[in-house]
C-alpha cells in the first residue's frame, strides 16, 4: 500500500489515522456501530490524500463501513451482494446531474430493512468519472442529500462553498435514518480530526 505525504516535515504520519505522530488522534476516538451502512467508492487518488475523511470514518465506524478503490471494468462483489439481497436498500448518494438521473431521484424512506449509501468519493472530475463509467451503479435509485448542514472541512485549497466532504455527508445520511445520537458521536471525532490536522501541519501539539 502507498504511504501518505508526510503532514509535516518534523515526524512521521500515524499509520492508522494518518496524522503527525504528535498530534495522533486514535487513543481519544470513540468508535461506533451504525445500523446504515457505508461504502466509500473511492479513486485511488483520493484514498492517499492526506484530507481524506472516509478513513476517518472507517476507522470511527468500523464495522458498517468499506472503502472501495475503484477500478474501471471491476464490479465490487460487495455492492453486488448488497443489491441483490432483499434486506438491504441501496442508495447511490449524488447529487442529480442530467434528465437521466432525475427519473432515479428517490426520497428516503426509513423501514425494516437496512439502508445501504454508496458515497463515490474523490475530486468532482474522478467521481464523475466513476458515476459514468460503473454499469452496476445505473439502476440504482438516486438519494440527493439536501441539507442545511455548513461544512467545517477547509483542510483543501479550492473547496467549493456548500460542498460537504465525505464524513459530513455519512452524519448527515445517518440522521435521516434516526441515528442522531451515532452521527453526534462521529462529529465529535470529525471536529478532532480537523483540529489535529491543523496543529500538526505546523509542528505542534495538542492536549487530547
Amino acid at each position: 500500500m502507498k504511504n501518505k505525504k508526510q503532514i509535516t516535515r518534523i515526524c512521521e504520519n500515524c499509520s492508522k489515522c494518518g496524522l503527525p505522530i504528535i498530534t495522533c488522534i486514535c487513543k481519544s476516538i470513540k468508535e461506533v456501530e451504525t445500523k446504515a451502512k457505508f461504502v466509500i467508492l473511492s479513486s485511488e487518488k483520493e484514498v492517499y490524500r492526506n484530507t481524506n475523511t472516509a478513513n476517518l470514518l472507517k476507522q470511527i465506524n468500523t464495522k458498517s463501513t468499506e472503502i472501495i478503490i475503484w477500478k474501471r471494468g471491476e464490479i465490487p462483489s460487495s455492492i453486488l451482494s448488497y443489491i441483490n439481497n432483499d434486506i438491504y436498500n441501496v442508495y447511490l448518494v449524488f447529487p442529480i446531474m442530467n434528465k437521466e438521473m432525475e427519473i432515479r431521484k428517490a426520497k428516503y424512506n426509513k423501514d425494516n430493512n437496512t439502508p445501504v449509501f454508496i458515497i463515490v468519493d474523490g475530486t468532482w472530475r474522478e467521481a464523475w468519472k466513476i458515476i459514468r463509467k460503473s454499469d452496476y451503479l445505473k439502476n440504482l435509485p438516486i438519494l440527493s442529500l439536501e441539507t442545511n448542514r455548513v461544512s467545517k472541512f477547509t483542510l483543501r485549497r479550492g473547496q467549493e462553498e456548500g460542498n460537504l466532504c465525505t464524513i459530513e455527508v455519512a452524519m448527515e445520511l445517518l440522521k435521516i435514518n434516526d441515528e442522531d445520537i451515532l452521527s453526534e458521536e462521529i462529529n465529535k471525532g470529525f471536529e478532532l480530526f480537523l483540529k489535529s490536522y491543523k496543529a500538526g501541519a505546523s509542528g505542534h501539539k495538542i492536549n487530547l
